[in-house]
């Protein structure tokens, strides 16, 4: 169906109670609550200024879609700003902070917008569709965290197989099924966190969580296993290790004295994956170590390996160049200390062993 367009009077707009970009604390059916958290944005008192100066713009007519229950008002899907900022022009009592802001502007307005110009789509379905390439992957990019909300209820909407679905998502917003399921699956462990209120991580809020540092460290194999996830396109959230989640999360956000998380930057996740796959130096990282101490047990690792493997090889071409007459003294003493080394390499590593890696 092709969208009509209409200019619409402004007490028949609502807002769009599953806009992508609301937190789920905000009650998208309740205005006050909307345009509380629209006001908190200083942006939103900018646009007013330029309606109040420039009238709306017709060229972007807002995206909607009947409200439902038979009346006569509209679901704004998209320019939920644009109508914020519009009702407040129209009504600045309705403000339910910043008044005396949203009073000054409203009385520098030029003229009254009382209708907005309007795409009335058939369904909110046939907009979410619409919407897709522009703000998940084009010129007007949500965050992280609404995209990956948009593409929750879009997914929610198709059927069939999970791979399929993740194809279909992407080829309608010009992206690749892989980065689909992995914003799905981030999103799966954000909900799982914030079901367990962030596991009460000082400062950690849903306006505070980086999303896309939940996205990044999917991006390895030693993360998606340790969280209890076969792969990054898995959405089972019954499948997660509680207290692994929470392990991840307060390595990537909780802040020390200064400030800082253990992980530090985004491109230390590599070194954070490979101390996960690693017994003794995750041992560490669980009992409070700092990651570069724990990627330094790994090193150590690594480093002690080398040296094992070059001895291996040593006397591999030790023996190839045993002699057919018995060996001399000198020789057999030689052979006498790698094997009186060997015994004693193999205790020190067994006590270590038993002794948990301390």
């Amino acid at each position: 169906m092709t969208p009509e367009y209409r200019e619409i009077p402004l007490e028949d707009l609502t807002f769009d109670p599953q806009n992508p970009r609301f937190p789920t604390h905000v009650d998208g059916e309740d205005q006050n609550d909307v345009l509380s958290f629209m006001l908190r944005d200083a942006g939103l008192i900018d646009l007013m200024r330029s309606i109040a100066s420039q009238g709306f713009f017709p060229g972007e007519p807002l995206l909607v879609c009947p409200a439902g229950g038979g009346g006569t008002s509209f679901q704004v899907i998209e320019g939920n700003r644009r109508l914020a900022a519009t009702k407040l022009l129209a009504d600045p009592q309705a403000a339910p902070t910043k008044s005396r802001s949203v009073q000054t502007v409203a009385g520098s307005a030029k003229s009254e917008v009382r209708r907005l110009p309007c795409l009335v789509f058939e369904g909110r379905n046939d907009i979410l569709k619409h919407l897709g390439y522009r703000h998940v992957t084009g010129i007007k990019e949500w965050d992280p965290l609404a995209k990956a909300r948009y593409l929750d209820q879009r997914y929610g909407e198709s059927e069939g197989e999970s791979t399929e679905r993740f194809k279909e998502l992407a080829r309608s917003i010009g992206s690749r099924s892989d980065y689909v399921g992995r914003l799905l699956c981030s999103l799966t462990i954000y909900n799982f966190a914030s079901e367990h209120d962030f596991f009460d991580i000082a400062g950690l809020t849903e306006q505070s969580v980086e999303f896309s540092l939940i996205s990044s460290v999917l991006a390895y194999s030693n993360v998606v296993e340790y969280l209890g996830l076969e792969s990054s396109q898995d959405l089972r959230s019954e499948t997660l290790n509680r207290s692994h989640v929470e392990n991840i999360f307060t390595w990537i956000f909780r802040k020390g004295p200064r400030g800082r998380t253990v992980l530090g930057e985004s491109r230390n996740i590599r070194k954070l994956s490979e101390v996960i796959a690693n017994d003794n130096a995750l041992r560490l990282l669980e009992q409070g170590a700092s990651l570069s101490s724990a990627f330094e047990q790994i090193e150590s690792s690594r480093e002690f390996l080398e040296y094992v493997e070059n001895a291996h090889q040593a006397l591999v071409l030790a023996r190839g160049a045993l002699p057919n007459e018995s060996l001399d003294e000198p020789a057999m003493e030689a052979v006498g200390r790698v094997a009186d080394l060997s015994s004693r390499l193999l205790a020190d590593a067994g006590r270590q062993q038993a002794g948990g890696g301390s």
